[in-house]
């Protein structure tokens, strides 16, 4: 088994299009959002040249809500720009269902809370005996922003992940817990998620010298087991963009690291990139942002492994450089920061609400 770490866009984008381009039997292509913006209309483009055997492409519902983080039915519409995307979009959907590429849109968007909000948050691509996994989607500002995925060359992980994908394409996702060397793989189905994510909440609670987080999202439940581990002397730190796309989200983590003395350091720039390493020994890494909507509701894929060679890429490639370009920050709480985390507190109660069992 081969395992690739691969950083930006231009490191994924350039393995996937070779992939692509030598595909025979299987193009899987599982993602959060589309959009038919530059980035866009280069995965459509590749789409189409591809002469795999089923070539399928599964966008969560989402896309037909917000485009460039922005709600589509709101003042958004009135840029002409912004609406010349959407059309493209919905234009090169249309075109590739017209060269028999398979494309659907999961998680339709329902009048009710539930229908609305439960997302499928995963990212993945399969080719033939290759997959990707992380947390890169396919829109340009996404494409801009930090992030991070894995390239395994494995026919027994490809055939794995391509029923998973089936099942996704058919709606009818399902849990997994499967020991697939060098990973222990988890899907998520949005029913049950804390059940799903248990491994990963015992790493933490098992953690013995260190636990070291990147994610723009980082939130409830996650942050309490930060907490509990900072409380038996851990050293907890969390890395998140300066430039975080979801202020709250950031005004939360600034406060929890000062109740439980979290160091937390500030990369310039938005970084979408996701990954727990604990004790220098264990990543964990996939599309989930370790928030409450991945433990309660979204539909999710999460890899963990011990690997050597695969933490010290990670920790050579990723962490480590991205820790020297950034500035460590001392949060000191005020209106604002209680106000972010009270706002956070409460949807991660209403996530809690609608979760189902």
């Amino acid at each position: 088994m081969d395992v690739q770490v691969l950083v930006d866009s231009g490191e994924f984008w350039d393995r996937l299009r070779e992939d692509f381009e030598g595909a025979r039997q299987t193009a899987f292509v599982q993602t959060f959002t589309f959009e038919g913006d530059r980035v866009g209309t280069m995965l459509a483009r590749a789409l189409e040249r591809c002469t795999a055997t089923d070539r399928r492409f599964l966008v969560d519902g989402y896309s037909l809500l917000y485009h460039s983080d922005r709600l589509i039915v709101s003042q958004a519409w009135l840029d002409r720009d912004f609406r010349r995307e959407v059309f493209l979009t919905h234009s090169w959907v249309r075109h590739l269902r017209r060269n028999g590429f398979g494309v659907r849109f999961s998680n339709p968007v329902g009048p009710s809370p539930m229908r609305l909000v439960r997302r499928n948050h995963k990212k993945l691509v399969v080719v033939d005996g290759v997959v990707y996994l992380g947390g890169m989607n396919f829109s340009e500002h996404n494409f801009a922003w930090h992030d991070m995925m894995l390239r395994v060359e494995s026919p027994r992980l490809a055939g794995i992940l391509a029923e998973d994908f089936d099942a996704s394409w058919e709606g009818r996702s399902r849990p997994m817990d499967r020991m697939v060397d060098p990973f222990r793989l988890l899907s998520l189905n949005g029913r049950g998620n804390a059940r799903g994510l248990a491994p990963v909440l015992e790493a933490l609670a098992g953690s013995r010298r260190s636990i070291d987080v990147q994610s723009a999202y980082l939130s409830h439940p996650f942050t309490r087991h930060l907490a509990d581990a900072r409380a038996r002397g851990v050293r907890v730190r969390v890395l998140t963009p300066a430039n975080n796309n979801k202020g709250n989200l950031a005004r939360h983590i600034r406060h929890t690291a000062y109740r439980h003395d979290f160091e937390v350091y500030a990369r310039a720039g938005m970084s979408h990139l996701k990954a727990m390493l604990i004790d220098d020994e264990l990543l964990v890494t996939g599309s989930s942002n370790f928030d409450f909507m991945s433990y309660h509701i979204f539909e999710e894929l999460i890899v963990m492994t011990r690997d050597p060679s695969i933490v010290d890429a990670y920790r050579r490639r990723v962490w480590e450089p991205d820790l020297r370009r950034a500035e460590r920050i001392r949060p000191r709480p005020d209106f604002g920061t209680r106000l972010g985390h009270a706002a956070v507190r409460l949807g991660a109660r209403m996530a809690e609400f609608l979760a189902l069992p």
